[in-house]
C-alpha cells in the first residue's frame, strides 16, 4: 500500500515559484505515494486534475485523519499561504519552509488583520517559549530593523518535521533534529525552440549583437534593480553592447524606477518585460548570456529562478550571503554586498562579456551541477525517506 499524503500548497496556474516546485514534485512522487492535493486556486493544471484528487483547503480539517502524512508548504505570499499557515499551526505535521524570514508575511496576514493570537505566538525565542514582548510593543522595533527578525521559529518548533532546502537554514534553528535538508531541484518546465527565442528577442528589440544580462522573476527591491542599472549604464557608456533584461512582473515599489528608465535614453538597452507566461519566461532565460540573481536582504529563500538558470546552463551571479554560499564558486560567481559591490559586478560582467571560454566553462559546470546534485530523480528519494522511511528502489521491489 502506498502511504496516503495530504499536500497543501499553491499549484499551477497560480503565479508562484512554490506552485511550480510542487507541480513537479508531486508528479515525481506519484508512483510511490498516494497524494491528495489541497488548494483554493482557480482551475488547476490539467496534468494535476487528471492524476490527483483535489480538495479545497476548507475540507482538510474534516479529512485530516485519513492521512499517514500531511505536508504544508509555507512561503511569503499572503494570498497563497495564509490559510495553509493557520492549518499548520492548528494541526501540526510536516512543513516545507521555503522562506526563512516570515516577518513581513505574518505582519500582513495576521497583525494587520487583527489576528493577534497567531502573530504573538510567532514572536518566540529559539527554544519555542513565548517571548516577553507583545505585538503592540514589538511592531515598532520590527519596523526599525526592517524585518530582520525572521519569526519562523514558532511554526518550526510546533511541527513534527520540517523541510528546508539549504544547510544554512537548518543551522538557524536551535535543537533542529527534526529539520531535514532536501535540496531544491533544478528542472526546466519548457525548453523553447529557436524560433520562440527569436520571436521573443524581436518583440523586445534585443539585437543579436547584444550581450543579454537577465534578472528573472518578480522584480522587487531585494533583487537590487538600481545596482544592476548603474552597472549596465557604466558598461554602455564604455561601448559594451549590453542589454539588461528584467524578465518578470515589476513590484509596486519598483514601478516608478521602471518609468524613469523607460522615459530615458536607456530604454533602448534596458527592458522591463512585465509578467511573462511560461513560454516567454523560458524564452527570456534562453535569450540570456548571464543571469543575475541577487538578494539584499535575503529572506533565506531557495530561488526557483536560479534553479532554472543552472538547468539551462547559464552563468549566474548570486549574492555572497547565507544559503547562496552553498553553491560552488565554479557554478555561481558571488557578489559581496559592500561598498565595492558595483565595481565587482562591473568586473564580473566585463570578464563574462569579453571571454567566451569562461562563459562556456561556467555553463558546463552549471549543467553538471544541475544534472547531478540537483536532479529531480536525486531529490525524490530524500522525500520518500522523509514520508515513510523507504526509497524508490524499495518501493519498486515491493511492487514486483
Amino acid at each position: 500500500m502506498k502511504p496516503k499524503v495530504a499536500w497543501l500548497s499553491p499549484l499551477p496556474p497560480q503565479h508562484s515559484g512554490i506552485a511550480n516546485y510542487s507541480y513537479w514534485l508531486v508528479k515525481g512522487l506519484r508512483p510511490y505515494v498516494d497524494i491528495d492535493l489541497y488548494n483554493d486556486g482557480p482551475d488547476l493544471n490539467e496534468g494535476l486534475k487528471d492524476e490527483f484528487a483535489v480538495y479545497p483547503l476548507s475540507a482538510f480539517q474534516s479529512r485530516r485523519h485519513q492521512y499517514a502524512e500531511t505536508i504544508y508548504h509555507l512561503g511569503n505570499n499572503i494570498l497563497f499561504h495564509k490559510d495553509i499557515y493557520k492549518l499548520a499551526w492548528n494541526f501540526p505535521a510536516t512543513i516545507v519552509l521555503h522562506d526563512y524570514n516570515l516577518s513581513a508575511f505574518l505582519h500582513d496576514a495576521f497583525y494587520l488583520k487583527s489576528d493577534w493570537r497567531l502573530y504573538e505566538e510567532a514572536l518566540v525565542s529559539g527554544n519555542g517559549h513565548s517571548g516577553d514582548k507583545k505585538a503592540s510593543g514589538f511592531i515598532p522595533r520590527l519596523r526599525r530593523h526592517g524585518g530582520t527578525v525572521p519569526m519562523s521559529d514558532a511554526i518550526v518548533h510546533r511541527n513534527r518535521k520540517v523541510v528546508v532546502h539549504h544547510r544554512w537554514l537548518k543551522d538557524q534553528f536551535a535543537g533542529a533534529d527534526h529539520v531535514n535538508v532536501i535540496p531544491h531541484f533544478a528542472k526546466l518546465n519548457h525548453e523553447p525552440a529557436a524560433a520562440q527565442v527569436e520571436a521573443f528577442k524581436q518583440r523586445f528589440q534585443i539585437d543579436h549583437k547584444q550581450f543579454v544580462v537577465t534578472c528573472l522573476g518578480f522584480i522587487n527591491t531585494n533583487k537590487l534593480p538600481q545596482l544592476q542599472v548603474e552597472v549596465a549604464t557604466r558598461l554602455l557608456a564604455q561601448g559594451y553592447p549590453v542589454h539588461l533584461l528584467f524578465a518578470g512582473e515589476t513590484a509596486p515599489e519598483v514601478k516608478r524606477f521602471q518609468a524613469e528608465i523607460e522615459s530615458s535614453e536607456l530604454r533602448e538597452n534596458i527592458t522591463f518585460t512585465g509578467y511573462l507566461d511560461e513560454v516567454d519566461y523560458f524564452a527570456a532565460l534562453f535569450s540570456s548570456d548571464v543571469v543575475i540573481n541577487l538578494r539584499k536582504p535575503s529572506m533565506g529563500e531557495a530561488s526557483g529562478t536560479l534553479m532554472h538558470a543552472l538547468a539551462a546552463g547559464k552563468p549566474a551571479i548570486v549574492s555572497d550571503i547565507n544559503q547562496y554560499r552553498e553553491f560552488p564558486d565554479r557554478v555561481c560567481w558571488k557578489l559581496a554586498h559592500d561598498e565595492h559591490e558595483a565595481q565587482l559586478l562591473y568586473e564580473y560582467l566585463v570578464v563574462l562579456l569579453s571571454n567566451r571560454n569562461v562563459r562556456k566553462a561556467i555553463s558546463a559546470n552549471a549543467l553538471d551541477y544541475a544534472e547531478t546534485v540537483l536532479a529531480l530523480d536525486r531529490v525524490i528519494p530524500h522525500w520518500l525517506r522523509l514520508i515513510s522511511g523507504f526509497s524508490a528502489a524499495d518501493s519498486a521491489d515491493k511492487r514486483r
